[in-house]
């Protein structure tokens, strides 16, 4: 999903040793500061169109209207953004399961308060090779994907399913933001990538079309938003206001849908009739629909995307979901909406 959701190999061992520093903070009793302005909230995220509702609560003045005042901190590949996260450099980061399981297997420590979406057809892999017409036909390809991103997982998933051994593809390690363009230049047969630079390899390849979508496995590429453990201890208002204006920007998507696409295109920088097609391949959810996924489902979403990663030996065990879950902020922020 998600440029936008991926590690880099070479910056594990600085990953595993960095430490996580306190980022602010204040004693409020609101998501304001002790001198009654909006408390500032840095987070960390990408051009993906499933961490939109930010955009939209900024644009829109959500956030100021719940205490908080959000500033994006942009972002073109993964691995800046979680090496970011993983030092502290910033409060929050909107991040794929994924690379939370990375994380945690890692060491870096962070609490999931928000799930934020689901990429069903926005993350897929895309043909531009005639011959190659669906996943059975990958064996002997040259396929492009961004290394430990969404990517990563959905190809060895869809490879795993067609009972196609890794080590027979011809793999290129490129970003998510120019796998696609590899792909339509014929520097590669298949790409691995998610919107908007989906919709961009079918729009500019004569030959590309997708052959397969996350939507075979749901959830399997989705996101969450989470915060350092520190911030959420010492401004646990102002992660309740995140939480609320993403809600309330949530509620102006779906009332509003062409208005909040506008504000998601411009973000990513896209125009919004490019990318129709992509918001219909998202579900974005709502803070009670997120709480009820965290609380009912996530545990076992946690597992199979570790299960795979464990599989394709990308951590070294799978870590406990409870250490790093903290489903008591969504049941406050709930609660005070009331």
């Amino acid at each position: 999903m998600k440029g936008i959701r991926a590690l880099g190999a070479g910056l594990l061992t600085v990953l595993a040793a960095a430490l996580l520093a306190a980022c602010g903070g204040d004693d409020s009793t609101d998501g304001t500061s002790a001198d009654g302005a909006p408390t500032e909230v840095a987070i960390g995220t990408q051009p993906w169109i499933g961490y939109g509702p930010l955009w939209v609560a900024d644009d829109q003045g959500f956030d100021l209207d719940n205490g908080v005042d959000i500033k994006m901190v942009n972002f073109s590949t993964d691995q800046d953004l979680e090496s970011g996260f993983a030092s502290g450099k910033f409060q929050a980061a909107s991040n794929a399961n994924n690379t939370y399981i990375r994380l945690a297997d890692l060491g870096i420590d962070y609490e999931i308060t928000l799930m934020e979406d689901f990429s069903l057809t926005a993350d897929a892999i895309v043909s531009c090779n005639p011959q190659i017409k669906s996943i059975d036909d990958l064996e002997g390809a040259s396929v492009a994907f961004e290394e430990f991103s969404v990517s990563d997982v959905l190809f060895r998933y869809a490879l795993n399913e067609a009972g196609i051994d890794f080590d027979s593809i011809d793999y290129s390690p490129i970003p998510a933001a120019d796998a696609g363009t590899a792909a339509v230049a014929g520097r590669v047969d298949v790409a691995v990538t998610y919107e908007p630079y989906l919709q961009a390899a079918i729009e500019e390849g004569d030959n590309c079309k997708i052959i397969y979508t996350a939507e075979e496995r749901p959830g399997l590429i989705s996101d969450a938003l989470a915060f350092t453990p520190d911030f959420v201890e010492s401004n646990p208002d102002a992660v309740i206001g995140v939480m609320k204006a993403w809600d309330d920007a949530v509620d102006f998507y779906n009332s509003n849908p062409d208005e909040a696409q506008a504000i998601i295109a411009k973000a990513v920088g896209e125009k919004p009739d490019a990318l129709g097609p992509s918001f219909e391949g998202v579900k974005l959810f709502d803070l009670q629909e997120s709480q009820d996924f965290l609380e009912s489902d996530y545990a076992t979403l946690w597992d199979d995307i570790g299960q795979i990663m464990l599989d394709q030996g990308q951590i070294k065990e799978v870590p406990d979901v409870n250490d790093y879950l903290n489903t008591e902020i969504g049941a406050e922020a709930l609660g005070s909406s009331e």
